[in-house]
């Protein structure tokens, strides 16, 4: 099946449920029809009107004849063209607010669908893998990159977006533009229509041949403004290390290239596209130069007066904007095509678009998780010949009783990330198994509801939300003063109030993103916490107060914390040397 027949039966899907059902779609196509008709009326009146002047101006009677008859009556010039005014302004409002609640309607049923479709496929890639960082020779990576992941996101949705709304919906609208109107230069001339619609016909064929490569074009274009966004974002983060080298000129360079080559490309694609939009007017031009044409030199019979082609050419003219939208419809359509191919490539690991349909999010991806689903008992914690797929570590085999703090050493690379991964779930086990108060947690997915865990990573996370909803993760229950105070953090409370964090918002510093991932995992109650270098960003003062906090813990809260760092030392009961696997209890 073709990118554009599915595509096609994307869209179509749930157009009606978008609607609100049959009553909304009979109002949104009755506005579409009033729109449409108003353009063709606009055309009669208009011509009629500018006939009625001409007349008065050489000295003529009224308009009597033809269709305008029926809209100006028998009547003194001047009376006519008043009238005409005022049934053209009538004309023009009905047509106004009609195209306008169109409008309305197309634009939020197309947003409606991007959004849905931006969550479906965030969805995706968390369940491909689920907060996984990306590292040197990861599969995850081959899949497609942040940079890549995060185009997908905002700006191919958009384009999907835009496919629909002024693809599929705004051809929909043109085309009910047109037919009224051809309808009209039938009436009009019957031998000059059928000419006219020939010529579109023959040039309308030619100008789909040049929008063959369109949607390569844009896919083209797509993945350089992915790689440019990537080269952008490792040079920014990584500036000072350019700096240190005395390479800023050549991490500007890099940039630069690729921002170049994407500027050509760009310029080129959008001159293509402002070209084919410019010919379908060309085209609607040559359709009446040739009707007029073929008239003047008698093909067609009897030359039509002068009111009549008047009228034809009136109303041709009006003709010229459906027929440009049109076109940008299809442009928009193949846009549109390529976005979608964009995305299935993006989310092609994790299952996620198929060949007919959307993605099917996960559950536990809409609704924070009820207490009696995350109510775990304290319990001891076993790892049984644990072997991990990362890092140089033995197989792993230990006891950490129910509240007590365990501390993982090991050289850099060993595995002290990828044990608390495994723990998560977000790695499988190369061998062994986990088990806690007596169950195991092999085959079980990531989340609360599976495992007893609550993590804190070494980058520290932030929402682009309040810092309440940060540390509660949209759990009323959570006393966010309380879980910060534990470790002398809570301050953060009144500096950064109800304000947004992150994106959008304000920044925070290392050491209070630290802060802050300490306290999300404290105020979720699991029984273990997985703790990576939770001193990190932090100075010595705030270090001290997190490892007494942690401290306090013991007894209630069993802790294991990853460091290479050796003041943890101090505060552990357990000591779990993993590059050869011995287990030393603390004195």
């Amino acid at each position: 099946m073709s990118t554009d027949s599915i595509l096609l039966r994307f869209y179509l899907k749930d157009l009606g449920r978008r609607l609100h059902g049959a009553p909304g779609v009979l109002l949104f196509a009755l506005a579409v029809t009033l729109h449409a008709l108003g353009h063709a009326l606009v055309a009669l009146v208009g011509s009629a009107l500018a006939a009625s002047l001409a007349l008065g101006w050489v000295g003529g009677g009224p308009v009597s004849f033809g269709p305008w008859h029926a809209v100006g009556g028998a009547k003194p010039a001047e009376s006519q063209a008043f009238l005409l005014s005022l049934v053209g302004l009538g004309v023009v409002l009905v047509k106004g607010a009609s195209g306008a609640y169109a409008t309305y309607v197309q634009v939020r049923v197309a947003g409606e669908v991007g959004a849905e479709l931006r969550l479906e496929l965030f969805d995706a890639l968390l369940a491909r893998h689920p907060s996984r960082q990306l590292r040197q020779g990861d599969p995850y990576r081959d899949a497609g990159s942040p940079s890549r992941a995060v185009m997908s996101l905002v700006e191919r949705v958009h384009d999907i977006e835009t496919g629909l709304s002024h693809g599929l919906i705004g051809s929909a609208r043109a085309v009910a533009q047109l037919v009224p109107l051809a309808g009209l230069l039938a009436v009009l001339s019957p031998r000059m229509a059928a000419v006219a619609a020939l010529v579109l016909a023959s040039f309308g064929w030619g100008l789909g041949r040049l929008r063959a490569g369109y949607r390569a074009a844009t896919l083209r274009r797509a993945s350089d403004r992915a790689l440019l966004a990537e080269a952008s974002d490792d040079s920014i983060r990584h500036a000072e290390l350019w700096v240190s080298y005395g390479a800023e000129a050549k991490a500007r360079a890099a940039v630069d290239r690729l921002g170049s080559a994407l500027v050509r490309g760009t310029a080129a694609l959008e001159t293509r596209a402002a070209a084919l939009s410019g010919a379908n007017e060309a085209l609607a031009a040559f359709a009446v130069l040739g009707a007029l044409a073929a008239s003047r030199a008698g093909w067609l019979g009897a030359v039509a007066d002068g009111a009549t082609l008047l009228a034809f050419t009136v109303t041709f003219f009006l003709a010229y904007r459906p027929l440009r939208e049109l076109g940008d419809a299809r442009l928009s359509l193949a846009r549109a095509g390529g976005a979608y191919e964009e995305l299935r490539s993006v989310t092609a690991r994790a299952g996620g678009f198929s060949q007919t349909a959307r993605v099917v999010p996960r559950a536990s991806a809409r609704l924070p998780l009820s207490a009696s689903e995350t109510a775990w008992l304290p319990g001891a914690l076993e790892l049984r010949h644990l072997g991990l797929v990362r890092g140089g570590a033995r197989p792993l085999s230990m006891r950490i009783e129910a509240g007590a703090v365990a501390v993982v050493v090991g050289p850099t690379g060993i595995g002290k990330t990828t044990l608390l991964r495994t723990l998560l779930g977000l790695e499988p086990p190369r061998s062994g198994d986990v088990v806690f108060a007596g169950q195991s947690l092999a085959g079980r997915p990531p989340g609360p509801a599976s495992r007893p865990f609550a993590w804190v990573p070494q980058d520290a996370p932030v929402l682009s939300d309040t810092l309440s909803a940060n540390v509660a993760l949209g759990d009323a229950r959570v006393d966010v003063e309380g879980a910060l105070a534990q470790f002398g953090a809570d301050h953060l409370v009144r500096r950064l109030g109800g304000g947004r964090l992150g994106a959008g918002g304000r920044s925070v510093s290392g050491g209070e993103r630290q802060w802050i991932a300490l306290a999300r995992a404290v105020a979720t109650r699991q029984p273990v916490l997985l703790l990576d270098e939770p001193t990190s960003g932090l100075d010595a003062a705030a270090s001290r107060a997190v490892l007494e906090a942690i401290r306090r813990m013991r007894g209630a809260r069993t802790v294991l914390l990853v460091t290479h760092r050796p003041e943890p030392l101090a505060i552990a009961d357990v000591i779990v040397h993993l590059d050869d696997g011995t287990v030393e209890r603390a004195a």
